[in-house]
């Protein structure tokens, strides 16, 4: 694919901004080629992001960078410490449009990827500072958490529909379907019938009374620690108003790669600055184990990144639900006041009695 930032164009835009490019050049992501443009200049290195917009909203692309540019403002505000400095144009704004497209500016982020425990205590430090800050003037419709779990339970009916489907005619994935589906629809109607409990039904009625931001797509690559030690979260495209119990539960997912000792860390920072009661943490847990990525796999099962995807999903599924067992005695280990510190060696010597029922 042919690069469709010239440095022509490169310099227009940074200019903006009130900068000159020496050198610049595009970085992949994970999901696209020409993700991200790595600007060097006089004063330092600095990266320059195109916006896409988020396909599943019904708004317009300016309309979403808009969104973005006011909650970043908002995390600005509030002194949040863990994204890279954002820069504003000459104009005073916090991203420009160029050729249709909106582009924003951030300062370079150079260091290494989450490695040790403290790092994710310090990720779970950050998240639970982001989700402390109120989202004040900013769109706070509710019901956030149970907004999700509606989208959830069509992603579920549908992929129970189309799982159906590739066994009787012997489609696609069918062996897959036959090994693993029964125990992807064990996992979610247990989670679809604590999730209609009383209690949930109560912290999830309570949780459009305190609406917050969450970052929306707290994945390993958007996290890193810098040279100095410091830990920043990148690609703040999706910022928005929303749950942060979602947000908690696909970060664990998204980063920790089933480790205990990383699932713990991350959780013991986060409560450090936002302690769990039992109904929230068994909340997270049940979020935690949707087989999310079955779902999104069946959605183009001729796709070689579907296929791709129930690969890693078949080759973690053991570590997964061992996972899913941690939490289970997470949920159960409610810290007193002066107990806060032994509770990851509690949950972790009761974490290895056999694996949850969802094994059959």
């Amino acid at each position: 694919m042919a690069n469709p930032y010239s440095k022509h164009r490169i310099r227009k835009i940074t200019r903006r901004f009130g900068l000159r490019p020496l050198r610049s050049g595009t970085v992949a992501s994970f999901y696209k080629e020409n993700a991200i443009i790595q600007v060097q200049t006089k004063t330092g290195t600095y990266a320059v992001k195109p916006f896409f917009r988020n396909t599943l909203l019904r708004s317009s692309t300016l309309n979403q960078m808009k969104s973005t540019a006011d909650n970043i403002e908002l995390l600005i505000n509030s002194g949040f410490s863990y994204m890279p400095k954002w820069l504003t144009t000459r104009s005073g704004k916090l991203w420009t449009l160029h050729h249709g497209r909106p582009f924003y500016m951030t300062e370079w982020i150079k260091g290494r990827n989450l490695e040790t425990i403290e790092d994710y205590e310090e990720l779970g430090r950050a998240l639970a500072t982001l989700h402390m800050i109120p989202s004040g003037h900013l769109d706070t419709k509710g019901p956030f958490t149970r907004k999700q779990i509606q989208l959830w339970k069509i992603q579920d009916s549908l992929f129970r529909t189309r799982m159906e489907k590739a066994i009787h005619k012997h489609e696609g994935n069918r062996n897959w379907y036959k090994k693993y589906g029964k125990y992807c629809k064990r996992l979610t109607d247990q989670a679809w019938a604590y999730l209609s409990n009383p209690e949930i039904e109560d912290l999830l009625e309570k949780e459009s009374e305190r609406p917050t931001l969450i970052h929306n797509d707290i994945t390993s690559p958007n996290v890193i620690i810098s040279e100095k030690g410091q830990l920043f979260i990148i690609d703040w495209d999706r910022v928005k108003v929303g749950s942060i119990y979602v947000d908690l539960a696909k970060a664990l997912m998204n980063t920790t790669q089933f480790n205990p000792d990383f699932i713990l860390a991350l959780l013991k920072g986060y409560e450090e600055r936002r302690p769990l009661d039992e109904t929230e943490r068994k909340l997270i847990w049940y979020l935690y184990g949707l087989p999310r990525e079955a779902w999104h796999a069946t959605r183009f099962p001729n796709r070689s990144r579907s296929r791709e995807m129930l690969n890693i999903l078949e080759q973690t599924w053991h570590p997964r639900l061992k996972a899913m067992e941690l939490l289970d005695k997470w949920t159960k280990s409610i810290p007193k006041e002066n107990e806060h510190e032994n509770v990851q060696e509690v949950v972790q010597e009761d974490a290895h009695n056999d694996v949850h029922d969802v094994t059959g």
